[in-house]
């Protein structure tokens, strides 16, 4: 231990100089990381730690120890710091006046010297690569593990595609792309990176089809290389969508939601779109013909009708369809009401429309003796499902005759609600098989008869002999109980 030193507390409250140099030569061209990885460094210098290690560093720079070495090795390039040993790393700072003064040259590092004009050298004399621009690009080698041929890939590819004039860090997002896909050779990139060439291409191709000529944004890139690479659509297959985009305004969002469609039905050809889009023909042209039986001219071809649609034919073929929509439109109903009736003939079990058809004339003919029925009574309502439910019962199950029903109708004119009394009328008939209109007048005179006749004299009964017979129990309860309620009805009876 040496004869005088620092308080542990000393560099708290000390300062580091900083070389003015420093701050206007190097620090405009560094990261910020670079610069707080110096700064730490130059303060440990002033003020050393025992204890210091490349862990404990980059914990309390919140930073990770590859992160905190890829900084100095850029001081070391820019010879200001001198890597002593890597076992455990240790750093030597370099007075920046002194190397400032003394004009000495950087120490030698080929490979990056080699980077650099292979890097310059793809621009020759169009573009001045620049210090920052340069960093970058060793960043990407020495911090994401790209070969350097892999990222001269990528510039040639920038240059080729966005101009010479393209910003280093638009390419940083394909740079960690490439990264993270793990590409190691130069063909590698050159395979990958072709899609994104096939991106601005199919990009620009869309654009001239929708009548739009200048060059695709981000985000229309964006939504293209998603069709190719997660959807797995080919050119000719989204140039083919384009083709639906001519009901609203053309766009890269509104072409989006058509490929979703075809997406969810797996088609990604051009070919499946046009064998979709003819399929999609077929079903419109029925929908056209049911629209022109309810005569709808605000009703569109939509998603939502085309759907209705798709349901109705789930049930039956496109002439029921038709069918049900002519039964429909006479009644005065909607288009929406011919996916509940066609539900109705379904419930009842009408298979096919010879059966619908026989099933619809035997509901006109119900129809038709019902309005008798009702003309009968003074009334101008319409048969309902009710009514001719009831009707079956007094045909089918009963065995009515009409001459039998429309005589007994005669008798339930006057009531409130005709057609449940004529029904308990038929059914009282049908219990007692009164079965002919002869039977029924008969009847019915009787009955007019019993009811005109004078009611039997009550006989007048004693209130004194209604008693009923009590059980005895032997016991003083039981006969102090049985006085005392004797007692009340004699109470009563006074």
């Amino acid at each position: 231990m040496g004869m005088f030193g620092f308080d542990e507390r000393y560099a708290m409250f000390d300062m580091t100089a900083v070389d003015n140099q420093f701050i206007l030569e190097y620090l405009p061209s560094a990261s910020g990381d670079q610069v707080k990885v110096y700064l730490y460094g130059l303060m440990q210098c002033c003020h050393p730690q025992a204890d210091m290690t490349l862990e404990q560093l980059a914990r309390e720079l919140e930073m990770t120890e590859d992160s905190v070495q890829a900084a100095y090795r850029y001081w070391e390039r820019k010879g200001l710091v001198q890597r002593i040993s890597d076992r455990p790393p240790c750093y030597r700072y370099v007075n920046v006046k002194q190397l400032m003064l003394s004009g000495a040259a950087s120490p030698a590092d080929p490979e990056y010297d080699l980077f650099s004009e292979a890097v310059q050298s793809l621009f020759e004399q169009d573009r001045k690569i620049h210090g920052k621009e340069m960093q970058l690009c060793y960043e990407w080698v020495e911090d994401m593990g790209l070969p350097q041929e892999v990222v001269l890939t990528l510039l040639a590819f920038m240059k080729e595609t966005k101009g010479k004039s393209f910003t280093f860090k638009s390419a940083q997002k394909t740079a960690v792309e490439l990264a993270e896909a793990g590409i190691a050779t130069a063909t590698d990139a050159e395979h990958y990176l072709q899609l994104e060439k096939d991106v601005l291409r199919g990009s620009r191709d869309v654009l001239k089809r929708m009548g739009q000529y200048r060059n695709p944004t981000v985000d229309e890139q964006n939504l293209y290389r998603k069709w190719l690479k997660e959807w797995g659509f080919k050119p000719d297959a989204i140039l083919e969508a384009c083709a639906d985009t001519t009901g609203g305004k053309p766009s890269f969002k509104y072409l989006n939601g058509i490929l979703n469609k075809y997406h969810e039905k797996d088609a990604t050809s051009g070919a499946q779109l046009r064998e979709i889009r003819q399929s999609g023909d077929s079903a419109v042209q029925p929908l056209k013909k049911l629209l022109a039986i309810f005569n709808i001219a605000t009703l569109t071809i939509n998603e939502d009708t085309l759907a209705q649609y798709a349901r109705m034919q789930e049930l039956y073929p496109d002439e029921v369809i038709q069918l049900a929509a002519r039964e429909c439109a006479g009644r005065g109903l909607d288009f929406e009401d011919t996916l509940k009736t066609l539900r109705s003939w379904k419930r009842q079990g009408l298979r096919d429309r010879a059966e619908i058809e026989e099933s619809l004339r035997q509901v006109n003919r119900q129809n038709s003796f019902l309005e008798q029925l009702f003309a009968l009574w003074g009334r101008r309502s319409r048969p309902t499902a009710a009514d001719r439910k009831l009707l079956t019962r007094w045909t089918e199950e009963w065995r009515f005759g009409e001459e039998m029903i429309i005589a007994t109708a005669a008798y339930a004119a006057n009531a409130e609600k005709p057609m449940p009394y004529l029904d308990k009328l038929l059914e009282d008939f049908a219990r007692r098989s009164i079965a002919t209109p002869e039977q029924a007048a008969a009847e019915r005179a009787e009955h007019q008869q019993k009811a005109a006749a004078p009611a039997a004299r009550p006989v007048k009964t004693v209130r004194e002999q209604q008693y009923t017979q009590r059980e005895y129990v032997h016991t003083d309860d039981g006969l102090n109980q049985m006085m005392a309620q004797w007692k009340e009805e004699q109470g009563d009876a006074q």
